[in-house]
């Protein structure tokens, strides 16, 4: 028995040195990883399409005749494309298409740009300072997180109703129950943050920095902000789609057509009985308000990538 099994050992050492075996070996895992290459780029190709296929849709869709439009079964290509469908999205005056995406654009504008600043602030207090009952004040914040807008909805909207932001002439004044909640950061974004710079960012460079006469806003902004950058990038493209497809608050707070915002404005096509009509049009408005974030992600892309890599201080 013994020395069966030596025997297959010697014949097993006797084979890996053989070219001819070797080669066959080198020429079967190549065989394999073509196979799984394959296969894996195909799962990718159908993954992409199915990602891909509504977008088009929408699009084809738009040129069609309104009839053709609703016809069943489906048609994909339009007969007769209706190539002015886009100008017509944007000269309807029951959508005003261009005031609505202002009204998004200004509310996307000043909610991330400070709400970004203030969720940074505070991610970096609660991952690198130390200070009294701040896992008291954390256990707070995440408490915070489990009460449902729902809860919170009709309290907020009698306030902001009292302090004169809703149903005003001022279209502005329209928009502040939509920016002012915003200014105070995202919460979701400061616990990952808390998360992201606890591991990216080195005690040991926090303290050399300290020994330089540093200030701890120094050492935020200088140190904290540009290390900490692909994931905070990442949730700005998460929280700019977030506030850019928001439909719920905007169509509770918002009465006056001049302060609509874009998915509000949208949703008046499909509101009470749609016309047929307005299919194609519904379409057009759709695609047109999806261009934005899909630019958005395309030039942030490689923030999603970064945002796994930067687990460490790098240089």
């Amino acid at each position: 028995m013994v020395s069966e099994v030596l025997k297959n050992r010697n014949k097993l050492k006797q084979n890996k040195l053989d070219p001819n075996f070797v080669r066959k070996r080198a020429s079967r895992e190549k065989i394999t990883r073509n196979i799984l290459f394959i296969i894996a780029t195909i799962i990718v190709i159908i993954g992409a399409f199915t990602m891909v296929f509504p977008y088009i849709w929408m699009f084809l869709s738009s040129l069609k005749e309104p009839l053709e439009s609703v016809i069943i079964p489906p048609t994909f290509f339009p007969k007769d494309p209706n190539r002015g469908i886009f100008g017509e999205a944007f000269n309807d005056t029951r959508l005003n298409l261009l005031n609505a995406t202002k009204n998004t654009l200004v509310i996307e504008v000043i909610v991330i740009t400070v709400g970004t600043f203030v969720s940074t602030l505070c991610a970096f207090s609660f991952a690198k300072m130390k200070f009294k009952f701040k896992k008291t004040l954390l256990i707070i914040l995440m408490t915070s997180m489990m009460i449902p807008y729902a809860a919170v909805m009709l309290p907020q909207y009698n306030i902001y109703t009292e302090l004169g932001m809703v149903g005003t002439d001022n279209w502005f004044i329209n928009l502040l129950p939509l920016i002012l909640p915003g200014l105070f950061g995202n919460i979701s974004m400061t616990f990952f943050l808390i998360t992201s710079m606890s591991s990216s960012i080195n005690d040991a460079l926090i303290e050399e920095a300290k020994v330089e006469g540093c200030s701890w806003f120094r050492i935020y902004w200088s140190i904290a902000l540009p290390l900490s950058r692909p994931a905070i990038a990442a949730q700005v493209i998460f929280w700019f789609v977030g506030i850019w497809n928001d439909y719920f608050a905007p169509s509770l707070y918002l009465m006056d057509p001049e302060s609509r915002t874009l998915q509000v404005a949208i949703t008046l096509l499909t509101s009470g009985s749609t016309n047929i009509n307005d299919m194609p049009l519904m379409y057009a408005c759709a695609f047109l308000s999806s261009i934005p974030t899909i630019i958005i992600f395309i030039l942030c892309r490689k923030a999603f990538i970064n945002m796994n890599l930067n687990s460490g201080v790098k240089g």
